[in-house]
């Protein structure tokens, strides 16, 4: 059997590896129909559409979730894996992976990590490109935000102490780490408590609640990591009427046409008067110095030099200093290497704004 097991297994890839570790460790959820008060919503859920919520909790008949994409999940989980055990043994007194309950809600909740002596809670997160980019635009939104202080709600209603929440992101590519800051805001805690309490009384209603996201075609988290993206956007009859899911779901009839008609109008004149105004602005800081300017970068890139490709030009410039020759002189055309040439793309400014970890933060020696 150890044979046939170490066999299997040599020719197994990683990626399998974790896939297989995952289902091995996932709780499965019963499909069988949910009576009211069933419902398996908790803190983690103010990120989630609320369609993809319904889709989950009271599938409608026929419903067959469709496959999404975990690889990013499965790095997140083995990173946070690590942190939580290395930080449990730098820490021992802090609390980690502890459930708590939230009133009105049927599932009980997972925090990241608690410090019961300062009264800070930690939520982690990993981030991929895009994630990291958006963090470091506009910080992390209010949703995350609001998981983080459920998470406190629900120690504070415990009798525990809490002051602060901060979310830890760690970027997966670099290892980069930003910490975010709020105070624990009891108020706001229970207003996202209120959401995510109505979301449980809709789906006793049988009510079939809305979807929050865009479609699979502009929305990455549709397209790639909702399993109900199939069955909510109509996928597969929209391919047959060659329509986008969102027009084959949404567009029904001469009024919606007039309503898309009329927000693609809106959009093309503001992004018109944006690019206007921009150029307004691009002229203002033609010869500014790059620099660090407050929340704001000034930064000039240097072009790039291409993969050589073939130089044309060099070539008859070859063959024409060999035309004179006797033909018996001239060397086979075989024999003569293809000349080549590398350009460099232009240079290019860039504005972005300073990361909102480091917004506020004393600037760096040199800059402004």
């Amino acid at each position: 059997m150890l044979l046939e097991r170490a066999q299997t297994a040599a020719h197994a890839r990683l990626g399998d590896d974790l896939a297989a570790s995952e289902r091995t460790g996932r709780r499965r959820r019963s499909r069988r129909p949910k009576q009211p008060g069933q419902w398996s919503i908790g803190a983690s859920d103010t990120s989630s559409c609320r369609r993809a919520i319904w889709y989950r909790e009271n599938p409608p008949p026929g419903y067959v979730p469709a496959p999404v994409d975990r690889r990013a999940a499965r790095a997140g989980t083995l990173i946070h894996d690590s942190v939580s055990r290395r930080r449990r043994a730098l820490y021992p007194w802090r609390l980690y992976e502890q459930t708590v309950t939230l009133p009105g809600l049927d599932r009980p909740s997972r925090y990241d990590e608690y410090d019961p002596v300062t009264g800070v809670l930690y939520d982690y997160k990993t981030a991929g490109d895009w994630k990291w980019s958006l963090v470091g635009e506009s910080g992390p939104p209010e949703t995350e935000w609001e998981q983080g202080q459920l998470y406190a709600l629900a120690l504070h209603l415990e009798g525990q102490h809490v002051v602060e929440v901060r979310i830890v992101y760690f970027e997966r590519k670099s290892g980069e780490d930003e910490e975010f800051t709020r105070p624990f805001d009891e108020q706001a805690a229970r207003r996202a408590l209120g959401r995510l309490t109505a979301i449980a009384t809709a789906l006793d209603l049988g009510t079939a609640l809305p979807r929050d996201r865009s479609g699979p075609s502009t929305d990455v988290i549709c397209r790639r990591y909702c399993p109900a993206r199939t069955h909510c956007w109509n996928m597969l009859e929209a391919e047959a009427a060659g329509r986008s899911p969102e027009s084959y779901t949404l567009v029904t009839d001469k009024a919606d046409i007039e309503w898309a008609l009329g927000e693609y109008d809106r959009h093309r004149a503001a992004k018109s008067a944006a690019e206007k105004a921009q150029n307004v602005a691009k002229a203002l800081l033609d010869g500014v110095a790059p620099d660090t300017y407050g929340e704001y970068e000034y930064v000039r890139t240097a072009g790039r030099l291409k993969d050589p490709e073939p130089d044309h030009q060099g070539r008859v410039r070859q063959l024409e200093a060999f035309w004179d020759l006797p033909p018996n002189e001239r060397p086979a055309l075989q024999e003569l290497d293809y000349p080549t040439k590398r350009s460099r793309t232009p240079g290019s400014t860039q504005v972005r704004r300073v990361r909102a970890a480091k917004r506020g933060a004393p600037p760096v020696r040199g800059s402004r």
